[in-house]
Protein backbone atom coordinates (compact mmCIF):
# COMPACT_ATOMS: atom_id res chain seq x y z
CA UNK A 1 0.00 0.00 0.00
CA UNK A 2 1.76 3.44 -1.16
CA UNK A 3 0.98 6.81 1.03
CA UNK A 4 -0.77 8.50 -1.64
CA UNK A 5 -3.25 5.67 -2.48
CA UNK A 6 -4.11 5.55 1.23
CA UNK A 7 -4.70 9.35 1.05
CA UNK A 8 -7.06 9.30 -2.10
CA UNK A 9 -8.52 6.41 -0.89
CA UNK A 10 -9.70 7.92 2.77
CA UNK A 11 -10.81 10.88 1.34
CA UNK A 12 -13.33 8.23 -0.75
CA UNK A 13 -14.33 6.56 2.60
CA UNK A 14 -15.20 9.83 4.19
CA UNK A 15 -18.45 10.19 2.13
CA UNK A 16 -19.48 7.08 4.67
CA UNK A 17 -21.75 7.51 7.65
CA UNK A 18 -22.15 3.77 9.21
CA UNK A 19 -20.52 0.46 9.14
CA UNK A 20 -22.99 -1.76 9.05
CA UNK A 21 -21.00 -5.00 9.05
CA UNK A 22 -17.82 -5.96 9.67
CA UNK A 23 -15.99 -9.35 9.81
CA UNK A 24 -13.18 -11.37 8.67
CA UNK A 25 -13.20 -13.03 5.59
CA UNK A 26 -9.75 -14.48 5.97
CA UNK A 27 -7.05 -14.70 8.56
CA UNK A 28 -6.02 -11.21 7.59
CA UNK A 29 -8.61 -10.11 5.57
CA UNK A 30 -11.13 -7.73 7.20
CA UNK A 31 -14.52 -6.90 5.34
CA UNK A 32 -16.74 -3.60 5.94
CA UNK A 33 -19.77 -2.70 4.86
CA UNK A 34 -20.12 0.88 4.45
CA UNK A 35 -23.31 2.55 5.02
CA UNK A 36 -25.49 -0.03 2.66
CA UNK A 37 -24.08 -3.03 0.37
CA UNK A 38 -20.60 -1.53 -0.17
CA UNK A 39 -18.01 -3.88 0.75
CA UNK A 40 -14.67 -2.77 1.32
CA UNK A 41 -12.25 -5.33 2.12
CA UNK A 42 -8.99 -4.24 3.73
CA UNK A 43 -6.20 -7.20 2.94
CA UNK A 44 -3.54 -7.05 5.69
CA UNK A 45 -1.03 -9.09 4.93
CA UNK A 46 2.67 -8.36 5.85
CA UNK A 47 3.94 -6.67 3.00
CA UNK A 48 1.39 -7.41 0.65
CA UNK A 49 -1.38 -5.21 1.95
CA UNK A 50 -3.96 -3.41 0.13
CA UNK A 51 -7.56 -2.17 0.00
CA UNK A 52 -10.32 -3.81 -2.48
CA UNK A 53 -13.85 -3.38 -3.17
CA UNK A 54 -16.05 -5.73 -4.94
CA UNK A 55 -19.85 -5.49 -5.68
CA UNK A 56 -20.91 -8.56 -3.44
CA UNK A 57 -20.64 -9.90 0.34
CA UNK A 58 -18.37 -12.57 0.42
CA UNK A 59 -19.56 -16.27 0.97
CA UNK A 60 -16.98 -17.54 3.54
CA UNK A 61 -16.23 -21.57 3.92
CA UNK A 62 -15.39 -21.45 7.34
CA UNK A 63 -16.76 -19.08 10.07
CA UNK A 64 -13.73 -17.48 12.11
CA UNK A 65 -14.32 -17.35 15.69
CA UNK A 66 -11.58 -15.98 18.27
CA UNK A 67 -11.50 -12.67 20.79
CA UNK A 68 -10.80 -10.81 17.75
CA UNK A 69 -13.59 -11.68 16.00
CA UNK A 70 -16.34 -11.64 19.23
CA UNK A 71 -14.61 -7.77 19.53
CA UNK A 72 -15.46 -7.01 15.84
CA UNK A 73 -19.00 -8.01 16.26
CA UNK A 74 -19.67 -6.16 19.35
CA UNK A 75 -18.08 -2.61 19.18
CA UNK A 76 -18.05 -2.31 15.12
CA UNK A 77 -21.01 -3.97 14.13
CA UNK A 78 -24.19 -1.29 12.90
CA UNK A 79 -21.46 1.77 14.51
CA UNK A 80 -21.79 5.24 13.03
CA UNK A 81 -18.51 6.75 11.99
CA UNK A 82 -17.88 9.50 14.19
CA UNK A 83 -14.12 9.99 12.22
CA UNK A 84 -11.43 8.41 9.64
CA UNK A 85 -8.38 9.40 9.74
CA UNK A 86 -4.14 8.97 8.81
CA UNK A 87 -2.03 8.90 12.13
CA UNK A 88 1.42 10.07 12.35
CA UNK A 89 1.77 11.08 8.72
CA UNK A 90 2.01 7.76 8.20
CA UNK A 91 0.22 4.42 6.25
CA UNK A 92 -2.21 4.37 9.34
CA UNK A 93 -5.70 4.48 8.79
CA UNK A 94 -7.92 4.81 11.83
CA UNK A 95 -11.54 4.17 11.98
CA UNK A 96 -13.54 5.43 15.10
CA UNK A 97 -17.10 4.24 15.43
CA UNK A 98 -19.80 4.96 17.70
CA UNK A 99 -21.89 1.90 18.62
CA UNK A 100 -25.32 3.16 20.61
CA UNK A 101 -28.17 1.24 22.24
CA UNK A 102 -30.68 2.56 24.91
CA UNK A 103 -28.66 1.70 27.87
CA UNK A 104 -25.05 3.24 26.83
CA UNK A 105 -23.13 4.17 24.06
CA UNK A 106 -19.15 2.88 23.50
CA UNK A 107 -16.63 4.42 21.30
CA UNK A 108 -14.10 2.16 19.89
CA UNK A 109 -11.44 2.67 16.79
CA UNK A 110 -9.86 0.02 14.57
CA UNK A 111 -6.36 0.58 13.49
CA UNK A 112 -4.92 -0.04 9.95
CA UNK A 113 -1.29 -0.33 10.03
CA UNK A 114 -0.06 -1.12 6.29
CA UNK A 115 3.73 -0.67 7.48
CA UNK A 116 5.47 -3.71 5.57
CA UNK A 117 6.41 -5.88 8.11
CA UNK A 118 4.56 -4.77 10.97
CA UNK A 119 1.47 -4.45 9.13
CA UNK A 120 -1.45 -5.42 12.21
CA UNK A 121 -5.22 -4.38 12.50
CA UNK A 122 -5.35 -3.08 16.07
CA UNK A 123 -8.62 -2.53 17.80
CA UNK A 124 -9.17 0.24 20.51
CA UNK A 125 -10.91 1.62 22.79
CA UNK A 126 -12.02 5.07 23.93
CA UNK A 127 -9.23 5.76 25.41
CA UNK A 128 -7.05 4.50 22.87
CA UNK A 129 -6.13 0.71 24.84
CA UNK A 130 -5.41 -1.80 22.83
CA UNK A 131 -8.34 -4.01 23.04
CA UNK A 132 -7.50 -6.71 20.81
CA UNK A 133 -4.64 -7.16 17.68
CA UNK A 134 -4.56 -9.12 14.50
CA UNK A 135 -0.76 -9.36 15.70
CA UNK A 136 0.12 -9.18 19.34
CA UNK A 137 3.64 -7.82 19.69
CA UNK A 138 5.73 -7.53 22.81
CA UNK A 139 8.35 -5.28 24.21
CA UNK A 140 11.00 -7.47 23.22
CA UNK A 141 10.16 -7.21 19.51
CA UNK A 142 9.69 -3.95 19.20
CA UNK A 143 9.69 -0.27 20.94
CA UNK A 144 6.54 -0.18 20.47
CA UNK A 145 4.65 -3.10 21.93
CA UNK A 146 0.68 -3.70 21.13
CA UNK A 147 -0.61 -5.84 24.09
CA UNK A 148 -3.93 -5.62 25.26
CA UNK A 149 -4.71 -3.60 28.00
CA UNK A 150 -1.69 -1.11 27.34
CA UNK A 151 -2.47 2.15 25.65
CA UNK A 152 -0.89 2.04 21.65
CA UNK A 153 1.70 4.76 20.97
CA UNK A 154 2.29 5.72 17.82
CA UNK A 155 5.20 4.57 15.73
CA UNK A 156 8.17 7.20 15.12
CA UNK A 157 6.90 9.56 12.77
CA UNK A 158 9.34 9.06 9.32
CA UNK A 159 11.68 11.09 9.03
CA UNK A 160 10.75 11.29 5.45
CA UNK A 161 7.96 13.15 3.13
CA UNK A 162 6.01 10.13 0.93
CA UNK A 163 6.27 11.20 -2.59
CA UNK A 164 2.22 11.70 -3.84
CA UNK A 165 3.01 10.60 -6.69
CA UNK A 166 0.02 8.90 -8.52
CA UNK A 167 -3.17 9.99 -9.58
CA UNK A 168 -7.34 8.20 -8.86
CA UNK A 169 -9.35 9.34 -10.88
CA UNK A 170 -12.12 6.97 -9.51
CA UNK A 171 -11.41 5.43 -6.15
CA UNK A 172 -14.51 3.04 -6.65
CA UNK A 173 -13.28 1.95 -9.46
CA UNK A 174 -9.59 1.78 -8.65
CA UNK A 175 -10.47 -0.48 -5.85
CA UNK A 176 -12.61 -3.13 -7.77
CA UNK A 177 -9.48 -3.04 -10.50
CA UNK A 178 -7.28 -4.11 -7.58
CA UNK A 179 -9.73 -6.53 -6.56
CA UNK A 180 -9.90 -7.84 -9.94
CA UNK A 181 -6.00 -7.74 -10.59
CA UNK A 182 -5.63 -9.46 -7.36
CA UNK A 183 -7.78 -12.08 -7.62
CA UNK A 184 -6.84 -13.27 -11.32
CA UNK A 185 -3.14 -13.64 -9.49
CA UNK A 186 -4.07 -15.58 -6.58
CA UNK A 187 -7.41 -17.56 -8.31
CA UNK A 188 -4.53 -18.47 -11.28
CA UNK A 189 -1.92 -19.97 -8.50
CA UNK A 190 -4.35 -21.48 -5.92
CA UNK A 191 -6.00 -23.69 -9.18
CA UNK A 192 -2.85 -24.53 -10.14
CA UNK A 193 -1.76 -26.06 -7.31
CA UNK A 194 -4.96 -27.57 -6.27
CA UNK A 195 -5.29 -29.12 -9.79
CA UNK A 196 -1.81 -30.94 -9.70
CA UNK A 197 -3.50 -31.90 -5.82
CA UNK A 198 -5.94 -33.80 -7.69
CA UNK A 199 -3.71 -35.02 -10.41
CA UNK A 200 -1.56 -36.86 -8.49
CA UNK A 201 -4.33 -38.33 -6.57
CA UNK A 202 -6.22 -39.61 -9.75
CA UNK A 203 -2.67 -41.10 -10.89
CA UNK A 204 -2.11 -42.88 -7.77
CA UNK A 205 -6.26 -44.35 -8.19
CA UNK A 206 -5.47 -45.41 -11.68
CA UNK A 207 -2.30 -47.40 -10.73
CA UNK A 208 -4.21 -49.01 -8.06
CA UNK A 209 -7.37 -49.38 -10.76
CA UNK A 210 -4.54 -51.01 -13.25
CA UNK A 211 -3.45 -53.85 -10.05
CA UNK A 212 -6.82 -54.81 -9.68
CA UNK A 213 -7.87 -57.95 -11.90
CA UNK A 214 -10.43 -58.40 -13.90
CA UNK A 215 -14.05 -59.74 -13.20
CA UNK A 216 -13.87 -62.19 -15.87
CA UNK A 217 -10.09 -63.46 -15.60
CA UNK A 218 -11.14 -64.17 -11.95
CA UNK A 219 -14.16 -65.45 -12.73
CA UNK A 220 -13.32 -67.74 -15.44
CA UNK A 221 -10.84 -69.61 -12.78
CA UNK A 222 -13.21 -69.99 -10.94
CA UNK A 223 -15.24 -71.91 -13.46
CA UNK A 224 -12.18 -73.83 -14.48
CA UNK A 225 -11.04 -75.03 -10.69
CA UNK A 226 -14.93 -75.93 -9.90
CA UNK A 227 -14.87 -78.15 -13.43
CA UNK A 228 -11.31 -79.82 -12.65
CA UNK A 229 -12.66 -80.44 -8.91
CA UNK A 230 -15.91 -81.90 -10.62
CA UNK A 231 -13.92 -84.12 -13.16
CA UNK A 232 -11.45 -85.50 -10.01
CA UNK A 233 -14.66 -86.69 -8.34
CA UNK A 234 -16.16 -88.32 -10.99
CA UNK A 235 -12.87 -89.96 -12.26
CA UNK A 236 -11.58 -90.55 -8.66
CA UNK A 237 -10.45 -94.25 -8.51
CA UNK A 238 -8.73 -94.21 -11.97
CA UNK A 239 -6.68 -91.01 -11.10
CA UNK A 240 -3.13 -92.30 -10.24
CA UNK A 241 -2.52 -91.60 -6.59
CA UNK A 242 0.94 -89.94 -6.90
CA UNK A 243 1.35 -88.72 -10.43
CA UNK A 244 2.56 -85.05 -10.25
CA UNK A 245 1.20 -83.86 -13.46
CA UNK A 246 -2.55 -84.87 -14.53
CA UNK A 247 -5.13 -84.65 -17.35
CA UNK A 248 -8.27 -85.26 -17.65
CA UNK A 249 -11.04 -85.36 -20.36
CA UNK A 250 -13.81 -82.44 -20.38
CA UNK A 251 -17.41 -82.76 -20.20
CA UNK A 252 -17.05 -80.92 -24.15
CA UNK A 253 -14.35 -83.55 -25.00
CA UNK A 254 -11.51 -81.22 -24.42
CA UNK A 255 -8.12 -82.24 -22.04
CA UNK A 256 -7.42 -80.43 -19.15
CA UNK A 257 -4.05 -80.21 -18.32
CA UNK A 258 -3.27 -79.74 -14.29
CA UNK A 259 -0.73 -80.26 -11.61
CA UNK A 260 -1.65 -82.40 -8.39
CA UNK A 261 -1.40 -79.40 -5.57
CA UNK A 262 1.44 -80.54 -3.17
CA UNK A 263 -0.84 -80.42 -0.16
CA UNK A 264 -3.19 -82.74 -1.51
CA UNK A 265 -3.41 -86.03 0.63
CA UNK A 266 -5.55 -88.06 -1.92
CA UNK A 267 -7.74 -87.77 -4.75
CA UNK A 268 -10.54 -87.07 -2.54
CA UNK A 269 -8.68 -84.24 -1.06
CA UNK A 270 -7.32 -82.56 -4.45
CA UNK A 271 -11.30 -82.69 -5.18
CA UNK A 272 -11.57 -80.11 -2.26
CA UNK A 273 -9.20 -78.23 -2.79
CA UNK A 274 -9.76 -77.38 -6.09
CA UNK A 275 -13.24 -76.32 -5.15
CA UNK A 276 -12.08 -74.64 -2.42
CA UNK A 277 -9.88 -72.50 -4.64
CA UNK A 278 -13.24 -71.92 -6.60
CA UNK A 279 -14.33 -70.46 -4.04
CA UNK A 280 -11.59 -67.88 -3.89
CA UNK A 281 -11.45 -67.00 -7.10
CA UNK A 282 -15.28 -66.55 -7.42
CA UNK A 283 -14.85 -64.38 -3.70
CA UNK A 284 -12.35 -62.42 -5.81
CA UNK A 285 -14.02 -61.60 -8.63
CA UNK A 286 -17.11 -60.68 -7.07
CA UNK A 287 -14.63 -58.20 -4.94
CA UNK A 288 -12.95 -56.97 -8.07
CA UNK A 289 -15.66 -55.43 -9.63
CA UNK A 290 -16.66 -53.90 -6.19
CA UNK A 291 -13.29 -52.53 -5.66
CA UNK A 292 -13.18 -51.39 -9.55
CA UNK A 293 -16.21 -49.56 -9.38
CA UNK A 294 -15.24 -47.75 -5.89
CA UNK A 295 -12.25 -46.83 -7.48
CA UNK A 296 -13.74 -45.37 -10.54
CA UNK A 297 -16.03 -43.56 -8.57
CA UNK A 298 -13.10 -42.16 -6.72
CA UNK A 299 -11.74 -40.90 -10.08
CA UNK A 300 -15.04 -39.80 -11.60
CA UNK A 301 -15.41 -38.01 -8.19
CA UNK A 302 -12.28 -36.20 -8.61
CA UNK A 303 -12.40 -35.18 -12.05
CA UNK A 304 -15.72 -33.36 -11.45
CA UNK A 305 -13.97 -31.56 -8.50
CA UNK A 306 -10.79 -30.92 -10.94
CA UNK A 307 -13.05 -29.58 -13.73
CA UNK A 308 -15.42 -27.40 -10.58
CA UNK A 309 -11.89 -25.83 -9.54
CA UNK A 310 -10.72 -25.37 -13.05
CA UNK A 311 -14.07 -23.95 -13.67
CA UNK A 312 -14.41 -21.23 -10.69
CA UNK A 313 -15.17 -17.99 -11.00
CA UNK A 314 -13.78 -16.31 -7.52
CA UNK A 315 -11.79 -17.22 -4.64
CA UNK A 316 -14.54 -17.52 -2.27
CA UNK A 317 -16.04 -20.11 -4.58
CA UNK A 318 -13.28 -21.72 -4.41
CA UNK A 319 -12.56 -21.62 -0.67
CA UNK A 320 -15.75 -23.75 -0.51
CA UNK A 321 -14.55 -26.68 -2.55
CA UNK A 322 -10.89 -27.02 -1.06
CA UNK A 323 -10.96 -26.19 2.62
CA UNK A 324 -11.48 -28.34 5.24
CA UNK A 325 -11.70 -28.05 8.21
CA UNK A 326 -9.89 -30.80 11.03
CA UNK A 327 -12.36 -33.87 11.58
CA UNK A 328 -12.90 -35.61 14.49
CA UNK A 329 -12.27 -39.14 14.96
CA UNK A 330 -15.90 -40.39 14.97
CA UNK A 331 -16.05 -38.01 11.46
CA UNK A 332 -13.15 -39.62 9.81
CA UNK A 333 -14.63 -43.01 10.92
CA UNK A 334 -18.06 -42.17 8.80
CA UNK A 335 -15.90 -40.14 5.88
CA UNK A 336 -14.00 -43.33 5.74
CA UNK A 337 -17.00 -45.08 3.53
CA UNK A 338 -16.47 -42.35 1.07
CA UNK A 339 -19.68 -42.54 -0.22
CA UNK A 340 -20.12 -38.30 0.18
CA UNK A 341 -18.50 -35.05 0.22
CA UNK A 342 -18.33 -32.69 3.36
CA UNK A 343 -18.00 -29.20 2.30
CA UNK A 344 -18.50 -25.75 4.64
CA UNK A 345 -20.10 -22.72 3.77
CA UNK A 346 -20.48 -19.64 6.08
CA UNK A 347 -19.67 -22.35 9.04
CA UNK A 348 -22.61 -24.92 7.96
CA UNK A 349 -21.86 -28.29 7.36
CA UNK A 350 -23.02 -29.69 3.63
CA UNK A 351 -22.59 -33.43 2.42
CA UNK A 352 -22.71 -34.65 -1.41
CA UNK A 353 -24.04 -37.72 -2.52
CA UNK A 354 -20.48 -38.83 -4.72
CA UNK A 355 -22.68 -42.09 -5.96
CA UNK A 356 -26.25 -43.50 -5.31
CA UNK A 357 -24.73 -45.21 -2.11
CA UNK A 358 -24.09 -41.76 -1.35
CA UNK A 359 -27.68 -40.68 -1.74
CA UNK A 360 -28.74 -43.27 0.06
CA UNK A 361 -26.82 -42.51 3.17
CA UNK A 362 -27.43 -38.60 2.86
CA UNK A 363 -31.33 -39.21 2.83
CA UNK A 364 -30.51 -42.18 5.69
CA UNK A 365 -28.55 -40.31 8.32
CA UNK A 366 -30.52 -36.82 7.95
CA UNK A 367 -32.74 -34.76 10.25
CA UNK A 368 -36.24 -33.98 9.95
CA UNK A 369 -35.24 -30.12 9.81
CA UNK A 370 -31.72 -30.25 7.50
CA UNK A 371 -32.36 -29.02 4.18
CA UNK A 372 -32.30 -31.21 0.96
CA UNK A 373 -31.19 -30.28 -2.38
CA UNK A 374 -32.03 -31.40 -5.75
CA UNK A 375 -31.80 -30.47 -9.40
CA UNK A 376 -35.15 -29.96 -10.89
CA UNK A 377 -36.47 -32.97 -13.10
CA UNK A 378 -33.12 -34.42 -13.50
CA UNK A 379 -30.89 -36.46 -11.93
CA UNK A 380 -29.04 -35.48 -9.81
CA UNK A 381 -26.47 -35.62 -6.90
CA UNK A 382 -28.36 -35.05 -3.57
CA UNK A 383 -27.01 -32.23 -1.27
CA UNK A 384 -27.53 -32.19 1.99
CA UNK A 385 -27.43 -28.63 4.73
CA UNK A 386 -27.22 -29.72 8.16
CA UNK A 387 -29.56 -26.95 9.87
CA UNK A 388 -28.96 -28.20 13.99
CA UNK A 389 -32.10 -26.50 13.65
CA UNK A 390 -30.78 -23.14 12.97
CA UNK A 391 -32.15 -20.73 10.60
CA UNK A 392 -30.36 -20.82 7.02
CA UNK A 393 -30.17 -18.02 4.71
CA UNK A 394 -30.83 -17.99 1.03
CA UNK A 395 -27.13 -17.27 0.44
CA UNK A 396 -26.18 -20.50 1.96
CA UNK A 397 -29.00 -22.42 0.07
CA UNK A 398 -27.85 -20.96 -3.52
CA UNK A 399 -24.08 -22.11 -2.57
CA UNK A 400 -24.76 -25.50 -2.13
CA UNK A 401 -27.44 -25.42 -4.95
CA UNK A 402 -24.22 -24.31 -7.24
CA UNK A 403 -22.36 -27.42 -5.82
CA UNK A 404 -25.03 -29.76 -6.37
CA UNK A 405 -24.65 -28.48 -10.42
CA UNK A 406 -21.04 -28.60 -10.18
CA UNK A 407 -20.98 -32.70 -9.45
CA UNK A 408 -24.67 -32.74 -11.86
CA UNK A 409 -24.30 -31.47 -15.23
CA UNK A 410 -21.63 -30.66 -17.57
CA UNK A 411 -22.97 -27.64 -19.61
CA UNK A 412 -23.12 -24.32 -18.20
CA UNK A 413 -26.49 -22.11 -17.95
CA UNK A 414 -29.50 -21.76 -16.02
CA UNK A 415 -30.95 -24.01 -13.98
CA UNK A 416 -33.75 -24.96 -11.21
CA UNK A 417 -32.83 -26.22 -8.30
CA UNK A 418 -35.51 -27.39 -6.06
CA UNK A 419 -35.20 -27.81 -1.83
CA UNK A 420 -37.20 -28.80 0.90
CA UNK A 421 -36.75 -29.53 4.74
CA UNK A 422 -35.67 -33.36 4.82
CA UNK A 423 -39.14 -34.13 6.72
CA UNK A 424 -40.78 -34.14 3.00
CA UNK A 425 -39.08 -36.24 1.63
CA UNK A 426 -40.11 -39.56 0.91
CA UNK A 427 -37.97 -42.51 -0.11
CA UNK A 428 -39.48 -44.50 -3.06
CA UNK A 429 -36.85 -47.24 -4.06
CA UNK A 430 -32.79 -46.41 -3.75
CA UNK A 431 -32.49 -42.61 -4.12
CA UNK A 432 -35.41 -42.18 -5.89
CA UNK A 433 -37.79 -39.63 -3.98
CA UNK A 434 -41.15 -37.85 -3.77
CA UNK A 435 -41.29 -34.29 -2.03
CA UNK A 436 -43.43 -31.85 -1.14
CA UNK A 437 -43.40 -28.45 0.19
CA UNK A 438 -40.62 -27.30 -1.68
CA UNK A 439 -39.12 -23.99 -3.32
CA UNK A 440 -37.48 -23.44 -6.26
CA UNK A 441 -34.55 -21.27 -7.37
CA UNK A 442 -32.75 -20.36 -10.41
CA UNK A 443 -29.06 -20.32 -10.31
CA UNK A 444 -26.62 -19.69 -13.37
CA UNK A 445 -24.04 -22.39 -13.34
Amino acid sequence: MKFWELTKIVKYLRQFRRVNSIRRVGYDTLMLEFDRENYIYFDMKRSKSFIYQKDSNTIRSNKILSPFDTLLSQRFQRGEIRKIEIINGDKILRIEIDLSNKYKSVTSSIQFEFTGKHTNIILLDENLETIEALHHISEYQSVRPVKIGIKLENPPKPDFEFKMVGEIQNVKTYLEKQYQNSMKIKLAEIKNRESRKIDTKISKLSKNLKKVESEKYLLEKSKKYKEIGELILINLYSIPKYDKHLKLISFTGETINFERPTEAKDNSHMANLFFNRSKRFKKKGLNSKIERDALNGKIDFLEKLKKAVQDTKNLEELAILIEKPKESKKERKISSQEFFETFWIEGHKVILGKSEKGNIHILDKSKSGDIWIHLKDRPSAHVLIVTDKQKIDENIIREAGKLCLKFSVSERGDYLIDYTQRRYVRIQTGSNVLYTNYKTIKIYF
